[in-house]
């Protein structure tokens, strides 16, 4: 049953049960909103700031900041070119890693999932907040300056400060102009005071040019139409996201919502040589295929969920395969290493 017909079906049983004395609309509304189903173009900007914080994970005060200003719907995709390139890029770096040897694997970025991130993407800035260590998490980000594949090619340090005595790191990768805050605040602190030098003297920084491994790097990412970007940068958006009926969570090293059958993720093989992660594509077409975490499933409802999902993308399926669609791209979601 689709989710119109369930919110229909519900509508009518909240009129039943008033004795039809609440109107049909009004009903629907409760009903949509039960079902996660909300039009969430008609919704308040504080109850979309509250909304958008049950899916995320985010503190109340970090999705105020997202979700203040004219951002569209709950913030995941509204976002400029700039922002929307460097995360495109970005997921080619989350999402490839282990036994997988291609490229962007060797940027060795998707080891930011142990720190347990929860992403707060914003119209002009995407902020990870990795509340145990934001430094160190910016470390991995970084590249190395003598020719090492480490680290996302033309990342650079720009500035630290303090926000309600957590650290902020503030870096910018410098072919798009994105910028990517990495904070140990849980209210996202969008600007802070006193000042840090500690990871400018060991880092590259803004004043320092791409340098010839880092353009190399980047002439092997294969091109990305703009719909596939929205796709792709869709990902980093709903790194972890989770449901709030419970029934679907995005998270890449475990289940949020502690399944009984989604245990079996924790394979003996997994745990001894971690996920396998291979994000690739070109153009239109793009394909993810893992082991571990997240369900197939999961993934392609997060990405194409009424609330939270991406704006007029649909999904079709395969037996356990999912593509997810939006205009001219495809995303493939498959299980397995092959």
């Amino acid at each position: 049953m689709t989710l119109d017909r369930d919110i229909i079906e519900l509508a009518r049983r909240i009129q039943g049960e008033s004795g039809d004395t609440v109107p049909y609309q009004k009903a629907r509304l409760a009903a949509a909103r039960e079902l996660g189903g909300l039009p969430v173009h008609i919704m308040s900007t504080e109850d979309r700031i509250e909304l958008r914080a049950q899916y995320t994970g985010e503190s109340m005060d970090a999705a105020g900041f997202a979700i203040r200003g004219g951002t569209h719907g709950l913030g995941l995709d509204h976002c400029s070119g700039e922002q929307r390139s460097f995360r495109a890029l970005l997921a080619l770096a989350l999402f490839n890693g282990n036994v997988y040897t291609g490229p962007t694997a060797k940027w060795n970025y998707a080891v930011v999932a142990s720190y347990d991130p929860v992403m707060s993407p914003r119209r002009d800035r995407l902020v990870m907040v990795a509340e145990r260590a934001p430094e160190n998490v910016a470390t991995r980000l970084l590249p190395a300056a003598k020719g090492s594949s480490r680290g996302v090619p033309g990342l650079r340090y720009e500035d630290t400060y303090v926000c309600h005595e957590h650290v902020s790191v503030l870096l910018r990768h410098l072919p798009t102009g994105a910028r990517l805050t990495i904070t140990g605040d849980p209210a996202g602190c969008p600007r802070g005071g006193k000042r840090s030098v500690g990871l400018r003297d060991r880092s590259l920084t803004v004043d320092q040019d791409l340098m010839t491994h880092e353009r190399r790097a980047l002439a092997e990412v294969p091109p990305i139409s703009g719909d596939a970007a929205t796709l792709l940068a869709g990902l980093v958006s709903r790194y972890t996201l989770v449901d709030r009926r419970g029934r679907w969570a995005t998270s890449l090293s475990w289940d949020p919502l502690e399944r009984p059958g989604v245990e079996r993720r924790s394979e003996p093989n997994v745990l001894r040589d971690g996920a396998v992660r291979r994000l690739w594509g070109a153009g239109d077409s793009w394909e993810f295929r893992w082991t571990g975490y997240p369900e197939p499933h999961d993934l392609a409802r997060a990405l194409t969920h009424p609330e939270a999902g991406i704006k007029g993308a649909r999904v079709t399926s395969h037996g356990d395969a999912y593509r997810v669609l939006l205009g001219t791209a495809s995303l493939d979601l498959c299980e397995g290493e092959d």
